[in-house]
């Protein structure tokens, strides 16, 4: 159980943000550290996490705690989340860092939700070029309704925010493709809330700009792989850009970006296969040799 020698302890780690404490006596500690490290520097991360938490441990046992411990940043966002709202919070050592964490922690489970519910309710049915109708009247964003330019300021932070999912992207090709989409959906859809979703979808033929845009970034050789990927991004951002003014909310812009996040990577093209065995001869060598 907790004790106060331990609140004590705590508070000589300044890496320490807070310690929750389960109803069997388990402690679970989170630390200062992001948690959602890039692939970059995650081993980095791994190695002053593991170090934070050996001392702090350490010392927590020199002064009576026997219990087990867990550090909330090596574990999955819902365990995080279910860790934090039922176990008691035993000591805060920077409730403005906390808050931080936490509410990473929300964002992330908020857009997995959102992606689960997407993706059982997509379609992938093909578009044609000319079939997009895109609401043509502001009116409903003009009168206040909907996404306009008074939440400019919330996306550019939650994207922000986002910015560690974005860059642990893999492989780096898809990473590329989702990034280039997020540049020509902020210049082409959101740059101007009323006219821009209007001017963007008329932009989403086969040969408009964003396709234009993500095909330059394929290989040649890789161009058949990528061709389907491209397509259900300019299908799913077409119909998303359809929807009428009064339903443009800040949910509909953030899952703007969150489309071409959300689609899977397409089945690599199969690699020429090899010669079979018997196609090689030893022939002419063996010929050379015993000339």
């Amino acid at each position: 159980m907790w004790d106060e020698r331990f609140a004590e302890t705590c508070g000589r780690h300044p890496d320490l943000v807070a310690v929750f404490e389960s109803a069997h006596g388990r402690l679970g500690l989170l630390l200062r550290q992001t948690l959602v490290p890039l692939d970059a520097e995650r081993l980095e991360w791994l190695a002053e996490t593991r170090t934070v938490a050996r001392h702090l441990i350490m010392d927590l046992r020199g002064v009576g705690f026997s219990g087990g411990a867990v550090v909330l940043q090596w574990l999955p966002m819902p365990d995080v989340a279910r860790i934090v709202g039922r176990w008691v919070r035993r000591w805060d050592g920077d409730p403005a860092r906390r808050s931080q964490l936490l509410a990473v922690v929300e964002r992330r489970l908020n857009d997995d939700r959102f992606l689960a519910t997407a993706r059982r309710t997509r379609t992938y049915a093909p578009i044609e070029d000319g079939a997009i109708t895109p609401a043509t009247t502001g009116a409903a964003v003009a009168q206040g309704q909907g996404f306009n330019e008074t939440g400019l300021d919330a996306l550019k932070a939650w994207y922000e925010a986002m910015a560690p999912c974005w860059l642990a992207i893999q492989p780096a090709r898809r990473r590329r493709l989702v990034l280039q989409s997020h540049v020509w959906i902020a210049d082409r859809a959101l740059a101007d809330p009323v006219e821009g979703p209007r001017q963007a979808a008329a932009e989403l033929g086969r040969d408009g700009s964003l396709a234009r845009a993500l095909e330059r970034l394929v290989p040649r050789g890789e161009a058949v792989a990528w061709r389907a990927w491209i397509e259900l991004v300019r299908a799913d951002l077409a119909r998303a850009l359809a929807r009428p003014p009064a339903l443009r909310t800040q949910a509909w812009a953030r899952w703007l970006f969150l489309i071409p996040y959300s689609v899977p990577l397409p089945r690599r093209v199969l690699p020429t296969p090899r010669p079979a065995s018997s196609a090689w001869t030893a022939k002419p060598w063996r010929a050379k040799m015993e000339a």
